[in-house]
């Protein structure tokens, strides 16, 4: 057993939880205790009027939902949760799902064995300033990258706050102005003494091990909420899948970015070998016992083919399936986390049209 100085370590997990108000939400378990039992536990005894004043701490949104308002927010917020040290947003206001309104934050610092939650409190909006804000966006030179000069350098990098150019350029790109205002202005003004009303010194330490594997399968959760939330009318084109595709994994980002450089556009059938159909692959022969991930991938296969446009359907037509369906196991494996409409359209059109899976057994037939 590992021992902190003055007790045992502490343990946390993540649990999809049926909050009071009839719906639920994946909260941290610290100890067997969901987290927004212990800030209702603090308040109670709290002389701090607006801590006191919030109501139940269950009914804040998680602030790493996938679903809040603004991607730029949710590449903030993951962001900081791979940081070794941050101060980490936690719950955010369910009215508003942005960080304009209730914002409670931890201040975490990991190392190579231990991760620690040392304090808990609530951001205090009074001292930020929207004007220095707006300067922290795609203008803020002092974060720019090599990457950054070549592509903004001689445009929108040279513009002033409040022009057309300036304009025009953030609402065009708004998940990326956010993001880069977020890291900028935001992350420094949580982290400057006195913009944060500290409100309980918990000094908890987890395994970083354990920690780890709390915040993968807290991502794995709200990616797999985030599929299964997409509504029949959605359509995806090539590059809202090719989004999608790369909001999987915590650096399909990247991998996203890295595939435009290396072709100058998006080759779907390209991408999505290597961000789906590969890994699915790997995690059949291998690890089986996975289950979340081979769910995730499974079900984002399926979201390309009921809500892709005809070039989205084809992808997953020809290049996916027929890629699944070169390994027995893995194809029937496959067929085992799919919907029955899903299974129905494979075994009974795919198979019939498409002349290269000439041979391939039907899905649930051995």
């Amino acid at each position: 057993m590992v021992i902190k100085i003055g007790g045992n370590m502490n343990h946390i997990e993540v649990q999809s939880i049926q909050t009071p108000y009839g719906y639920k939400e994946n909260f941290w378990v610290i100890d067997g205790k969901a987290l927004p039992e212990y800030l209702n536990m603090w308040a109670s005894k709290s002389q701090d009027a607006y801590f006191k004043s919030i109501g139940s701490f269950f009914g804040l949104c998680p602030a790493w939902s996938k679903e809040l308002d603004f991607k730029g927010d949710i590449r903030f917020v993951w962001k900081l949760v791979g940081m070794d040290s941050a101060v980490l947003p936690l719950l955010l206001c369910a009215d508003d799902l942005d960080f304009s309104c209730i914002v409670i934050v931890v201040e975490v610092e990991k190392t190579k064995d231990f991760a620690y939650w040392r304090r808990i409190g609530y951001v205090l909006h009074e001292n930020e300033d929207f004007e220095e804000e707006k300067k922290c966006g795609i203008l803020y030179l002092d974060s720019y990258s090599d990457a950054d000069w070549e592509k903004y350098g001689d445009n929108i990098a040279l513009e002033t706050v409040g022009s057309y150019a300036w304009e025009q350029w953030i609402s065009a790109n708004w998940e990326e102005e956010l993001y880069r205002r977020r890291m900028n202005y935001t992350q420094p003004f949580y982290q400057k003494e006195g913009n944060v009303c500290w409100i309980k010194n918990v000094e908890w330490v987890f395994d970083k091990y354990e920690y780890d594997e709390m915040v993968k399968c807290f991502w794995e959760m709200e990616t797999m909420n985030q599929l299964q939330n997409f509504a029949d009318n959605d359509v995806l084109n090539i590059q809202e899948c090719a989004n999608m595709l790369a909001d999987l994994t915590p650096d399909g980002r990247k991998r996203l970015e890295e595939h435009v450089k290396d072709f100058n556009e998006i080759l779907l059938h390209v991408l999505a070998g290597d961000l789906v159909t590969e890994p699915l692959i790997d995690l059949f022969m291998h690890h089986m016992d996975r289950k979340m991930e081979i769910q995730i991938y499974c079900k984002a296969i399926e979201v390309m083919w009921k809500n892709g446009d005809d070039e989205v359907v084809n992808v997953v037509d020809v290049t996916i399936l027929e890629r699944l369906s070169d390994e027995a196991c893995v194809w029937q494996r496959f067929g085992t986390f799919l919907s029955e409409e899903f299974r129905n359209y494979i075994n009974n059109e795919v198979l019939s049209f498409n002349l290269m899976m000439g041979g391939v057994k039907p899905l649930g037939v051995k």
